[in-house]
């Protein structure tokens, strides 16, 4: 990223501030392999033990993607992603599904159905799951800074017409 200075340009990069990336499995040996995968990103890695934990996390704050474990007891991930889906602030989420390849055939077709973005076979292999968050993460990014400039724009936008209107009459009157 490039900013503008009085002088010019500053060419330094700014490192973005963190996103928060939810990772919800059953398994803490996983969910801690999970977050350990994702440390690089420097990011916050916000764990859930269940469906029901994901979905009060949800409640809670944003994410810019979840890691979501097809096989879950209670409330399997197909589930979770649906409920996940149902509600308002939380329906354009991305979600990847953690699964078994042995299951995916069954898996991806039910997962895409309910919304699902991708899918991460287990075992897990670092860089192909890192280089797909990233990606979600750097959407996210993009739609704040979007969502920054839209409010910045509106406050003005809403003056302009009748700044002018007021300016237009006097010099056509």
């Amino acid at each position: 990223m490039i900013n503008r200075t009085r002088d010019g340009l500053d060419e330094s990069p700014q490192k973005a501030p963190p996103v928060s990336i939810l990772v919800v499995d059953d398994d803490s040996t996983k969910r801690f392999a999970l977050k350990t995968i994702l440390a690089p990103l420097r990011d916050n890695v916000v764990e859930a033990s269940s469906g029901a934990d994901a979905l009060r996390q949800l409640l809670r704050q944003e994410f810019a993607v979840v890691l979501l474990d097809v096989r879950m007891p209670v409330m399997d991930g197909f589930e979770t992603a649906q409920l996940i889906r149902q509600r308002p602030r939380s329906e354009l989420t991305p979600i990847i599904f953690v699964t078994a390849l042995d299951q995916a055939d069954t898996d991806m077709g039910r997962g895409y159905d309910l919304g699902a973005v991708d899918f991460v076979f287990a075992p897990v292999v670092p860089a192909i799951l890192r280089a797909k968050v990233a990606v979600f993460v750097e959407l996210y990014r993009a739609q704040q800074e979007l969502r920054r400039y839209r409010s910045r724009l509106e406050p003005s936008a809403t003056r302009s017409p009748t700044t002018c209107g007021r300016r237009c009459s006097r010099s056509m009157g």
